[in-house]
């Protein structure tokens, strides 16, 4: 009858599962911690669950069901063979990942780390403001093109987002670009606003990874200012008039009988304690109610209104786990991982949250120094404490270790917290993925640092900025071989440059100095009379050592004239006939606007030195226009964009609504991206923003009904 019964009560709680017991598996029921209470009912109803996942449950987190024998009294060769995770994920974790859908959720929270389509995102500080910062400094860097109407936009409230001088109340963040941002805002709106940055220049915000962990302020200095979470009750000290020999004999009653822990407020758990202590004792307990209840809370740990009682062997082997780990020269130990690591046995033993475990060890070390994260010999910051740790297991002849080494090394801290703490401290050089290496143990001698210096101060004299690659470390490189090009770049900016230079790419320049591959791209296109596409991405990549089409292009459509898809020219190779030419755009636009790829003939254009075609008309009213501009939503080499009378205040977004509005094309997503990629507005058929787009244009449509 075992089976219909926990199967019928799995069900009732509307859990989903996967029953292997058929073939002498287990039953697994899927999820994570969000479950915890409900697998405590049904424990209490007899069936104990192990957090854990396996092949059966798809390697998804589940909590697993099996009797300990099958009928033969041998336990399945299934059960034996069941792989698992290697490291299952603790019922508690102090770091989350940001749900743009809830931003209140974010108050009174710390910052940790922040990602955008694969690539990290560093702000100065580690402050919501200065990752609003951050991220526009990184939209700005890839030449977004939808930062531009940001000039008369807000993205929250009523304030522009750009602010062209800097406000006198409030706080304000000077950018690249010599506008400022309002950032005197909660991490709640901060977090809002960087939606709104996200969806206006067109990043899907599944591909915006931002983690944080609550801010609970200075870290607690002793045993005696600790304060437990809400859920969780420490266990009641015993008052002066408790026996201690009586709280002895009650919690030997209260580990036989109640290993699913006892309902401190229920008059027929009262009634079940007071019989099994009669059989256990031979005598029945002569103390009231109340101070009976005084006595049991005494015996334990409160959580969730029931007093689970821990056996002197598990906080025994508790004890011994942590000193045999400090034992090492280890200082701190992460509670979240602590309990990961054990969370099996912890479970079992009545340990059932990370928060029970904590209560346990603020009583097995009283001398110890505790934080709201972790426990040990210090409580310094987080980050110190990061660092501090992994140098300390970081051996002398170790010049590259990698995530795994060191989570290996450091048991008892989250991988999660090193990855943090290799990426955001810049004396750990990355060489590799997944591989670090340190500032000690890189070889570079006094006097190449001096050349070094001196090499960028004569080039940052001379031109502004200087490139990492062209620096003279030929030797360096050769003895630190076993670090990659980009890691040796790193480490000498690190070691030699970093109090006085800022790096950005690969360029280098003084602090104070605004210098950016755009601003150097679009320097280098004023002293050329004629290059390909390639040349600018070539030039592009030595300059950055990476090549982002768009820095390019950009710098050559501001500078240059582009006569075809790729060659680009300076404009003494052009002779534009401004009045002309603006005629001629005249006759086919009937509107404020029309997409490029609508011009199909020129035969009514003026000769100017050049075959007319779309990229070169383009260029034109890019910058030679009296009467048009150009704009897109994305620079690009497939002609996708608008012809737009300046006389048009829409800004592109509201081009593309407009025109949407006035077609006859169902109000439908992928309708409506389809029409915009085959009429030449858009470079794709898929657009972040399409949704807002229908819901402009169903406005419209009624508007003109």
């Amino acid at each position: 009858m075992e089976k219909p019964d926990v199967v019928q009560l799995i069900e009732r709680h509307n859990l989903e599962y996967v029953d292997k017991r058929g073939s002498d598996g287990a039953l697994w029921v899927i999820g994570g911690r969000e479950l915890l209470p409900t697998i405590l009912k049904l424990r209490d109803s007899g069936f104990s669950f192990t957090f854990k996942g396996g092949r059966s449950s798809d390697y998804r987190d589940a909590w697993r069901y099996k009797s300990s024998e099958t009928v033969s009294g041998q336990k399945s060769e299934a059960e034996e063979a069941q792989p698992v995770y290697e490291e299952p994920k603790g019922i508690m974790n102090s770091a989350q990942r940001i749900d743009f859908t809830c931003p209140e959720l974010c108050a009174k929270t710390q910052l940790l780390t922040c990602t955008i389509n694969g690539q990290a995102v560093v702000p100065s500080k580690q402050k919501w403001s200065q990752l609003l910062v951050a991220i526009t400094e990184q939209f700005f860097a890839e030449v977004n093109p939808n930062l531009e109407s940001l000039d008369r936009k807000p993205l929250y409230g009523n304030k522009i987002f750009f602010l062209p001088t800097k406000v006198d109340s409030g706080t304000c963040s000077l950018l690249s670009n010599g506008k400022w941002i309002y950032t005197n805002y909660n991490p709640q709106t901060i977090v809002t606003i960087i939606r709104n940055l996200c969806l206006h220049c067109g990043v899907d915000l599944d591909d915006v990874i931002i983690t944080y962990e609550p801010k609970y302020g200075k870290p607690t200095q002793s045993v005696q200012t600790y304060t437990c979470p809400a859920n969780v009750l420490p266990a009641t000290p015993p008052k002066p008039m408790l026996d201690t020999a009586v709280v002895e004999q009650l919690t030997a009653v209260l580990s036989s009988h109640f290993t699913n822990g006892y309902r401190l407020n229920s008059p027929i758990e009262m009634t079940r304690f007071r019989s099994f202590a009669a059989e256990d004792f031979c005598e029945d307990i002569m103390l009231a109610d109340e101070e009976l209840k005084s006595y049991i809370a005494a015996c334990g740990t409160t959580f969730d209104g029931k007093v689970y009682a821990v056996s002197a062997q598990a906080k025994e082997r508790i004890k011994e786990l942590a000193e045999d780990y400090f034992a090492d020269g280890a200082q701190v130990i992460f509670f979240a991982e602590f309990y990961a690591k054990n969370e099996n046995w912890l479970f079992e033993a009545s340990v059932v949250t990370e928060n029970m475990l904590i209560d346990i060890l603020h009583r097995l070390f009283p001398k110890l120094l505790f934080t709201q994260t972790y426990f040990g010999y210090t409580d310094a910051s987080v980050f110190a404490a990061l660092e501090g740790e992994i140098l300390r297991v970081w051996g002398y002849n170790d010049v590259l270790l990698t995530y795994g080494q060191l989570a290996g090394r450091l048991r008892f801290i989250p991988l999660e917290r090193i990855k943090y703490a290799l990426g955001r401290n810049g004396d750990f050089i990355r060489s590799n993925v997944e591989t670090f290496s340190h500032v000690s143990r890189i070889e570079i001698a006094d006097e190449e640092r001096q050349v070094i210096r001196e090499a960028v101060v004569r080039e940052c004299n001379t031109r502004g900025y200087a490139s990492i690659a062209d620096l003279p470390f030929s030797e360096i490189e050769e003895r630190n071989y076993e670090l990659s090009i980009t890691a040796v770049h790193n480490a000498v900016y690190r070691i030699c440059l970093s109090d006085k230079f800022n790096k950005k790419g690969k360029i280098v320049a003084r602090k104070g100095d605004v210098f950016d591959a755009l601003t150097i791209m679009k320097k280098y296109c004023r002293t050329i009379d004629k290059c390909s596409l390639d040349d600018l991405l070539t030039y592009e990549k030595k300059l950055t050592g990476e090549v982002y089409r768009r820095i390019s292009m950009e710098a050559g459509n501001t500078v240059l004239v582009r006569i075809d898809k790729d060659t680009y020219v300076a404009d003494i190779y052009i002779n534009f006939e401004a009045d002309i030419i603006d005629e001629a755009i005249e006759l086919f636009v009937n509107g404020d606007y029309l997409p490029l790829k609508s011009f199909t003939t020129f035969g009514v254009f003026p000769d100017c030195g050049q075959a007319w075609n779309l990229f070169l008309l383009e260029s034109y009213c890019r910058r030679f226009s009296r009467k048009f501009r150009f704009n897109t939503a994305l620079v690009n080499s497939q002609n996708a964009g608008t012809v737009i009378r300046k006389s048009c205040a829409m800004d592109y977004m509201e081009i593309m609504t407009d025109a949407v509005a006035n077609a006859d094309v169902p109000l439908k997503a992928t309708a409506v991206g389809k029409f915009l990629y085959e009429s030449g507005f858009k470079c794709r058929s898929k657009t972040a923003k399409v949704n807002e787009i229908i819901n402009e244009a169903k406005a419209i449509r009624k508007r003109m009904d």
